[in-house]
């Protein structure tokens, strides 16, 4: 039987009862003063200058068997702050209905009820002449109606522009000049700045430059006979030849404004 197996006696007794009253009569911090002071000196146990140090230089090396207790002291734990949970927006049910957008309307159209009698505003002079249009003049009179809606004027204002033109080109775009330098819908000549032979023989240009002619020459046109209003901005030999086709002017404007102009 090995030593470990021996019974304990009396002596063994004895030498553990003397072990236990050391101890009570002699507490750590008495046999180890430097344990003490380097607690409260804030050491760790285990660390440079520690606990365990201490316990190395003690002023009672010899007597450590004078108590088997181990004190234990734990490492200051780190303060943790809870991180906040972040607050999620509450998200809108996938049930709920959008609401509709606004449905666009179109302005109402300001020559859609033109009548023979707006596009007529004053007694017709003289005699009216009449024709049956080709689809090139037809295609010329409209460009000027769009370009008098453009230009948000009376359609009284293409009317007398489509007289003008019939009377001075046939409502054709001549490209090759004639009478000097008399180029386009108009007969506009780029030697008295009406603009280059290029832009003069655009039908959309040319009629631009008409209508902010008759703006300035005849402000009051919607009083005024035809004639006298082709002629503020022509300066015609013949003015009052521009008078009679009003009528034709007249009825053709109407046509496109009504969508029943040929094409």
């Amino acid at each position: 039987m090995g030593s470990h197996g021996k019974p304990k006696g009396r002596g063994d007794y004895q030498h553990s009862k003397a072990l236990t009253q050391a101890g009570v009569e002699k507490p750590w911090t008495r046999r180890y003063p430097a344990i003490t002071a380097a607690a409260l000196a804030g050491t760790v146990v285990g660390g440079p200058g520690g606990v365990a140090a201490a316990m190395a230089f003690s002023a009672h090396p010899a007597d450590t068997t004078t108590d088997t207790r181990v004190i234990a002291v734990a490492p200051p734990q780190p303060l943790v702050q809870a991180a906040a949970a972040p607050i999620m927006a509450a998200s809108p049910s996938a049930s709920a209905t959008p609401t509709p957008k606004p449905t666009k309307t179109a302005p109402p159209n300001p020559y859609a009820h033109t009548t023979l009698s707006q596009l007529e505003p004053t007694a017709l002079y003289g005699t009216q002449n009449t024709f049956t249009a080709t689809a090139t003049q037809w295609a010329n009179a409209r460009v000027i109606v769009k370009v008098a809606e453009q230009r948000k004027m009376p359609l009284y204002a293409a009317v007398i522009a489509t007289a003008t033109a019939i009377q001075e080109s046939d409502l054709v775009n001549l490209t090759t000049a004639t009478n000097a330098d008399s180029l386009g819908l108009f007969q506009q000549r780029p030697s008295q700045g009406w603009g280059t032979a290029a832009q003069i023989t655009d039908p959309y240009y040319s009629t631009n430059a008409f209508l902010a002619a008759l703006d300035v020459y005849a402000p009051h046109y919607m009083t005024m006979y035809l004639w006298q209003t082709a002629q503020a901005v022509q300066r015609s030999g013949f003015p009052t030849a521009y008078a009679q086709w009003e009528t034709q002017a007249a009825r053709m404007v109407l046509a496109i404004v009504n969508g029943t102009a040929p094409h």
